[in-house]
């Protein structure tokens, strides 16, 4: 039976890490001496060094405008609209980071499939179709979505490559992981909230996989735990 191999990985995130800028914004944000100090334990306890996004952070203070751009502007948030124009541009330049450390030159002609995982923007005709195109790939390309499924979006990514593989031997799948999740900041400050905020940030990674039994793992070693096992029926050895 064919074998799917992770090959290898090409990962990217934005130029501006934004953790400790975003703490510091959220502790004024924060209303009540009780809420502001357990945001900062939480914090703490969270053990969150980096995270990134393509937004710069404003200049000190926060009070009114949060990033250099004046995109978020305290009680004048962006729209959807907004938000998912935005997506369009930066989300391809990102993956098209992640694309270039996976470095694709000897293989751009070999790839037949790409998948694309994302939940936090959404454009017509799709970031896959503008990866294909910024890729030079070619236009038979096969092409799929994987859409707001949320973090474990990439292992459904991964197992629907490995399918391809098993079912097409020559197969050779590029897989984009992209998430914007600063495009998605809420004006609203409570604590929950603020603390739901400190765990996202913005990233791509993009892997290729194929049957050639090179690069980091077989896709089937990971999967095969997860597997559930047949049942054993009444009377069955044991």
């Amino acid at each position: 039976m064919t074998q799917a191999w992770l090959n290898r990985i090409g990962t990217a995130v934005p130029a501006h890490d934004i953790h400790a800028e975003f703490v510091d914004f959220a502790r004024t944000a924060v209303e009540g001496s009780r809420s502001q100090a357990l945001f900062d334990r939480m914090a703490d306890l969270a053990d969150i060094e980096h995270r990134f996004s393509f937004f710069a952070p404003g200049p000190k203070p926060r009070d009114h405008v949060l990033d250099s751009d004046g995109f978020y502007l305290r009680r004048n948030f962006p729209t959807t609209g907004a938000r998912m124009a935005l997506y369009r541009e930066a989300a391809l330049a990102l993956a098209r980071q992640a694309i270039a450390a996976l470095d694709i030159a000897t293989e751009r002609g070999a790839i037949t499939h790409l998948i694309v995982a994302s939940c936090t923007g959404f454009t017509a005709p799709g970031l896959d179709f503008d990866i294909m195109q910024d890729s030079g790939l070619a236009p038979s390309v096969e092409r799929t979505i994987v859409g707001f499924m949320g973090c474990f979006a990439a292992v459904n990514a991964l197992k629907l490559a490995r399918h391809i593989v098993r079912s097409e031997a020559h197969a050779k799948v590029l897989v984009v992981n992209l998430e914007l999740s600063s495009l998605h900041l809420q004006e609203q400050w409570e604590l929950e909230k603020m603390l739901s905020f400190l765990l996202f940030g913005d990233g791509s990674s993009a892997c290729l996989v194929s049957a050639e039994p090179t690069g980091l793992i077989s896709i089937e070693a990971i999967d095969a735990p997860l597997r559930p096992k047949a049942p054993v029926m009444a009377g069955s050895a044991r």
